[in-house]
């Protein structure tokens, strides 16, 4: 018994468009004018970077 293959022509697919994300919008909320962080959280950051660049 032998298996015979045989090899089919497949028609050219049709290339699609490359797919392309829509952009997001520009107009974002990024401050409403109230701070975050108390000033406590300041200075730890403040000691943080000074030590950083100390290092």
């Amino acid at each position: 018994m032998s298996v015979e293959l045989t090899a089919q022509t497949s028609p050219e697919t049709a290339v699609e468009p490359e797919w392309e994300p829509p952009m997001p919008p520009t107009d974002l909320i990024f401050d409403d004018g109230e701070p975050l962080e108390s000033n406590r959280h300041r200075i730890g950051m403040n000691v943080l970077i000074r030590s950083l660049q100390q290092a």
